[in-house]
């Protein structure tokens, strides 16, 4: 991240006093028009707190259980963490963070992954008038694996724009060794006025390289939201294999969605897919619910859910799934 001049942020955009900075900028820029090649990010850098780093050392050979770090009772308003994962050769760990409070956080992971090592990261993050900021760079040795789970959540607020949620995360990975490999996977549910805003950039340079990026997620009322997932094949990483989906729910007709999936490439012999599924629930889906005493808006929740629960299945932890639930039932007003 990048703090622009104050004297440009005078001339171009004022919130309050507050710093712009410029995040989640695609390697490759697009149509201006678009409004997708990076985003602005209103904060108070003079008063934020930083609340230190948080060193997760794991050891050659070892295999750790999962490590929760909870962030629901920061009293300050703006807050800045830093954590660094360091995974040995052969060794395996999983990180979980649960970024879930009334004020405005940035998270900073950086990770090294060393060879044949392991490492899970699990972001569980909920908004309700707060910005969360989340920044994971990755650095993958010979056969490391790094996966990522992102859960992102917002309450519903229709009756004051001001009160939005908002999250912005930027992932960027390097597969530098060969037989690396990365897969994501993200859930969310954005409502109200909440702004959704992510980036994703994977970089194969060793060889036999593979990246699989899964997104899941529905829009509800006026809720925007921009996804950017660039799969770029270096030179020099023949025979990596790479693929990008995202699965949008529209249930509002004021919602906004951009999807912009990219592939770059300066290698020949490698694979790469991408595609979108953009759609509102259909007449005959419904009628399906309606048939079984279900109305138009416990349907959509039902369908909501959907996006978020998946990731239950991909988490081996009890807690976390809890902690899931708890946070579905919280945001879409169930008892």
């Amino acid at each position: 991240m990048t703090k622009t001049d104050r004297k440009t942020i005078k001339s171009e955009k004022t919130v309050d006093a507050r710093d712009i900075i410029n995040i989640n900028a695609m390697p490759a820029k697009t149509w201006y028009w678009l409004g997708v090649n990076s985003s602005e990010l209103s904060w108070n850098n003079s008063d934020e707190v930083f609340l230190g780093e948080n060193i997760i050392t794991a050891e050659a050979g070892r295999k750790y259980s999962d490590v929760i770090y909870e962030f629901t009772d920061v009293k300050t308003l703006y807050n800045h963490s830093l954590f660094t994962i360091n995974a040995a050769d052969g060794s395996e760990v999983t990180i979980i963070a649960k970024l879930d409070m009334i004020n405005n956080m940035r998270a900073l992971f950086n990770i090294n992954v060393g060879k044949n090592a392991k490492v899970k990261l699990i972001e569980l993050c909920k908004v309700n008038e707060n910005t969360v900021c989340s920044d994971v760079n990755t650095f993958c040795e010979e056969n490391g694996k790094f996966e990522l789970i992102h859960m992102f959540a917002g309450k519903s607020n229709e009756t004051d724009k001001l009160k939005m949620g908002e999250i912005y995360s930027n992932v960027k990975v390097d597969l530098v060794g060969d037989n690396s490999d990365f897969t994501y996977n993200m859930g969310y549910l954005a409502q109200g006025y909440d702004n959704f805003d992510y980036n994703i950039v994977v970089n194969h340079i060793g060889k036999k390289t593979n990246c699989d990026i899964k997104a899941n997620g529905a829009l509800k009322e006026s809720a925007h939201k921009v996804f950017r997932g660039t799969i770029d094949f270096k030179t020099g990483s023949s025979y990596s294999v790479g693929a990008e989906t995202e699965t949008v729910l529209m249930l509002g007709e004021d919602v906004v969605n951009k999807t912009v999936p990219v592939i770059l490439c300066s290698e020949e012999n490698v694979s790469g897919t991408h595609g979108a599924s953009i759609g509102e629930l259909d007449e005959e889906t419904l009628f399906y619910f309606e048939s079984r005493g279900i109305d138009k808006e416990k349907a959509e929740n039902i369908m909501a859910r959907a996006s978020i629960e998946r990731l239950t299945g991909l988490i081996e932890n009890e807690k976390v799934n809890e902690i899931i639930e708890k946070t579905l039932q919280e945001v879409l007003g169930e008892d």
